[in-house]
Protein backbone atom coordinates (compact mmCIF):
# COMPACT_ATOMS: atom_id res chain seq x y z
CA UNK A 1 0.00 0.00 0.00
CA UNK A 2 0.96 3.39 -1.22
CA UNK A 3 1.48 6.17 1.57
CA UNK A 4 -1.37 8.43 -0.06
CA UNK A 5 -3.92 5.68 0.80
CA UNK A 6 -3.98 5.79 3.76
CA UNK A 7 -3.25 9.26 4.59
CA UNK A 8 -5.97 10.40 2.78
CA UNK A 9 -7.83 13.30 3.97
CA UNK A 10 -10.90 12.51 6.05
CA UNK A 11 -13.92 15.47 6.70
CA UNK A 12 -13.71 16.33 10.10
CA UNK A 13 -16.69 15.76 12.33
CA UNK A 14 -18.40 19.10 12.55
CA UNK A 15 -21.86 19.53 14.08
CA UNK A 16 -24.26 20.91 12.26
CA UNK A 17 -24.44 24.76 11.75
CA UNK A 18 -27.14 26.41 13.89
CA UNK A 19 -29.73 27.79 11.47
CA UNK A 20 -31.81 30.66 12.67
CA UNK A 21 -35.59 30.44 12.85
CA UNK A 22 -36.69 31.69 9.65
CA UNK A 23 -34.35 29.16 7.65
CA UNK A 24 -35.70 26.54 9.96
CA UNK A 25 -39.22 27.07 8.83
CA UNK A 26 -38.45 27.54 5.58
CA UNK A 27 -36.82 24.04 5.26
CA UNK A 28 -39.79 22.29 7.14
CA UNK A 29 -42.02 23.83 4.58
CA UNK A 30 -40.29 22.36 1.94
CA UNK A 31 -39.75 19.26 3.51
CA UNK A 32 -43.34 18.83 4.76
CA UNK A 33 -45.02 20.48 1.47
CA UNK A 34 -46.94 17.79 -0.02
CA UNK A 35 -48.17 17.68 -3.64
CA UNK A 36 -51.44 16.77 -4.38
CA UNK A 37 -51.56 15.02 -8.22
CA UNK A 38 -53.99 16.95 -10.65
CA UNK A 39 -56.79 13.69 -10.32
CA UNK A 40 -56.64 13.87 -6.43
CA UNK A 41 -59.63 16.50 -6.72
CA UNK A 42 -61.42 13.72 -8.69
CA UNK A 43 -60.73 10.95 -6.58
CA UNK A 44 -62.22 12.97 -3.50
CA UNK A 45 -66.09 13.21 -5.51
CA UNK A 46 -65.46 9.63 -6.10
CA UNK A 47 -65.14 8.74 -3.00
CA UNK A 48 -67.74 11.16 -1.70
CA UNK A 49 -70.24 9.82 -4.12
CA UNK A 50 -69.57 5.92 -3.21
CA UNK A 51 -69.69 7.20 0.48
CA UNK A 52 -73.25 8.58 0.32
CA UNK A 53 -74.37 5.64 -1.94
CA UNK A 54 -73.54 3.14 1.05
CA UNK A 55 -75.30 5.93 3.18
CA UNK A 56 -78.41 5.78 0.95
CA UNK A 57 -78.34 2.07 0.77
CA UNK A 58 -77.41 1.49 4.94
CA UNK A 59 -80.33 4.00 5.25
CA UNK A 60 -82.67 1.40 3.25
CA UNK A 61 -82.12 -1.24 5.06
CA UNK A 62 -81.98 0.40 7.91
CA UNK A 63 -85.84 1.37 6.99
CA UNK A 64 -86.22 -2.48 6.28
CA UNK A 65 -85.01 -3.76 9.22
CA UNK A 66 -86.77 -1.16 11.07
CA UNK A 67 -90.45 -2.06 9.44
CA UNK A 68 -89.55 -6.11 9.98
CA UNK A 69 -88.52 -5.34 14.02
CA UNK A 70 -92.03 -3.53 13.90
CA UNK A 71 -94.31 -6.61 12.07
CA UNK A 72 -92.52 -8.89 14.74
CA UNK A 73 -93.07 -6.55 17.79
CA UNK A 74 -97.02 -6.92 16.43
CA UNK A 75 -97.08 -10.54 15.85
CA UNK A 76 -95.19 -11.62 19.89
CA UNK A 77 -97.82 -8.84 21.08
CA UNK A 78 -100.96 -11.08 19.58
CA UNK A 79 -99.01 -14.31 20.20
CA UNK A 80 -98.91 -12.98 23.61
CA UNK A 81 -102.54 -12.03 24.43
CA UNK A 82 -103.47 -15.20 22.19
CA UNK A 83 -101.49 -17.07 25.39
CA UNK A 84 -103.26 -15.29 27.99
CA UNK A 85 -106.77 -16.01 26.71
CA UNK A 86 -105.58 -19.94 26.05
CA UNK A 87 -104.75 -19.80 29.69
CA UNK A 88 -107.79 -18.36 30.76
CA UNK A 89 -109.74 -20.96 28.39
CA UNK A 90 -107.28 -23.58 29.95
CA UNK A 91 -108.03 -22.68 33.65
CA UNK A 92 -111.97 -22.49 33.20
CA UNK A 93 -111.26 -26.03 31.74
CA UNK A 94 -109.50 -27.37 34.56
CA UNK A 95 -112.24 -26.23 36.80
CA UNK A 96 -115.09 -27.57 34.88
CA UNK A 97 -112.78 -31.20 34.92
CA UNK A 98 -112.50 -30.72 39.06
CA UNK A 99 -116.43 -30.44 39.61
CA UNK A 100 -117.16 -33.47 37.43
CA UNK A 101 -114.43 -35.33 38.99
CA UNK A 102 -115.57 -34.46 42.56
CA UNK A 103 -119.42 -34.79 41.42
CA UNK A 104 -118.24 -38.65 40.61
CA UNK A 105 -116.45 -39.13 43.58
CA UNK A 106 -118.65 -37.82 46.10
CA UNK A 107 -121.33 -40.58 45.84
CA UNK A 108 -118.80 -43.05 45.73
CA UNK A 109 -116.92 -41.82 49.36
CA UNK A 110 -120.48 -41.55 50.53
CA UNK A 111 -121.02 -44.80 49.82
CA UNK A 112 -117.49 -45.88 50.94
CA UNK A 113 -118.40 -44.26 54.39
CA UNK A 114 -121.89 -46.20 55.00
CA UNK A 115 -120.59 -49.28 54.62
CA UNK A 116 -117.85 -48.86 56.89
CA UNK A 117 -120.20 -47.57 59.34
CA UNK A 118 -121.98 -50.73 58.77
CA UNK A 119 -119.60 -53.14 59.04
CA UNK A 120 -117.74 -51.26 62.39
CA UNK A 121 -121.07 -50.41 64.16
CA UNK A 122 -123.31 -52.72 62.78
CA UNK A 123 -125.95 -50.37 61.95
CA UNK A 124 -128.72 -51.53 59.85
Amino acid sequence: MSEQQIKEPRAAYAPAAVETGERTAERLQETVQIQFPPYFERFLEERDRRLSSDLAHLRVEIQHIREEIGLLRADTERRLAEAREERKALRQEMVAHLRWTLGLLFPIILGVLAIVFKVFFGMP
